[in-house]
């Protein structure tokens, strides 16, 4: 066991304007923002963890105040043994006043950093790499998956996604029965043969919506159907799931918090669970969550749409997953490409991870 004792912590907040705004269907970036928490230790090792912040608009500096004014304050001085343990004991020193004002989806963001940042240097302690430190055996290099397409559709990095060896492209739906329609028909001609779809809507749609939309996925051969329905309309999954051929996927919005009933979550009706290591889903419970999964059938493809750290991080984990297969954000992303000591390079549609001790990849 590698004891961590933790002497200081910062936060380091990055943004970049963005050309082209990235759409989902409840709203738009107009520029993207990375949250990082880089922990250090008395053995002058630094881990780092990312927090997602992409909505709403103010959510970054939401973080950044709470890290520095509550969570970094709790942390120094501490000693971690256990990282679950670490991560408990601080979600329930703070739960009470987040619950008071609804933010505990903020504070699961937050935690979500700090334990990446803990596993990160718990690994570079045992001298081996994030995915075996946390799983032992692991796939050497993990499948990726395109997404973040929208109209207007992004052909060339379609192109050179395909070229890299991708064979799965997600489009997102929500904006309108027509645009959907035409994207859908858009993304399908493009592709050709060469590459399968899924969709994801963002809970945008009413039951009724997403049965309506079931023979034209079909006709399309769309490989899953990400978040279909509005959170209102969330409790009725069950219908639209004993009514589509067409796998249902979610999981990025389901709270997770240390001590979550792991099974009951996986006992819900979705066919792909998509826990994001960065947002609800702590590390120590989205492991917890894949045994469950194995018990029920389900798969498990985590979500990722943020920067390098939380990719990589996202990379290792879905490294122990037995599809080994996670999301990459193919919209031009200078936090997810040029803060990285080492390009996040995709080659016959994967990227292998490193054989460094920790994360592998560094911030510059």
């Amino acid at each position: 066991m590698n004891i961590i004792a933790i002497t200081s912590a910062h936060v380091r907040h990055e943004q970049t304007p963005l050309d082209e705004p990235v759409k989902v269907s409840f709203g738009a970036m107009s520029s993207r923002h990375a949250i990082f928490l880089i922990v250090h230790d008395d053995a002058g090792r630094q881990g780092i963890g990312e927090s997602w912040v992409n909505f709403p608009a103010w959510a970054p500096w939401e973080r950044v105040a709470a890290f520095e004014r509550a969570i970094i304050p709790w942390m120094i001085g501490r000693e971690v043994a256990e990282v679950p343990q670490f991560i408990g004991e601080l979600y329930r020193a703070f739960a009470g006043p987040a619950a008071q004002s609804g933010a505990l989806g903020p504070l699961l963001g937050a935690l979500c950093a700090v334990e990446l940042a803990l596993w990160d240097l718990q690994a570079q302690a045992a001298g081996a790499p994030l995915a075996t430190h946390l799983w032992g055996w692991h796939h050497a290099a993990v499948r990726v998956y395109a997404s973040g397409l929208n109209s207007p559709l992004p052909r060339d990095l379609i192109d050179e996604h395909l070229n890299q060896g991708v064979k799965l492209f997600k489009l997102k739906l929500g904006f309108g029965d027509d645009e959907d329609r035409r994207n859908l028909d858009a993304l399908r001609r493009h592709l050709g043969d060469g590459a399968s779809i899924a969709v994801d809507v963002n809970r945008a749609w009413t039951l009724d919506d997403a049965l309506r939309w079931l023979p034209l996925l079909r006709e399309y051969d769309v490989q899953w159907l990400e978040e279909p329905l509005t959170p209102a309309e969330e409790r009725r999954l069950g219908i639209l799931r004993a009514e589509s051929d067409v796998a249902i996927a979610g999981g990025e919005n389901i709270m997770m918090p240390p001590g979550a009933d792991v099974d009951e979550i996986a006992g819900q009706e979705w066919d792909i669970l998509q826990p994001d290591l960065t947002k609800y889903a702590p590390l120590h419970v989205a492991k917890r969550l894949l045994d469950a999964a194995r018990t029920t059938g389900k798969r498990v493809v985590p979500h990722f749409l943020g920067s390098g750290p939380g990719q990589a991080a996202s990379l290792h984990f879905a490294a122990g997953c037995p599809e080994g297969l996670v999301e990459l954000d193919i919209n031009r992303n200078p936090l997810r490409t040029d803060l990285l000591d080492a390009p996040l390079r995709v080659v016959d549609g994967a990227i292998a991870l490193p054989e460094t001790p920790g994360l592998g990849w560094r911030l510059t």
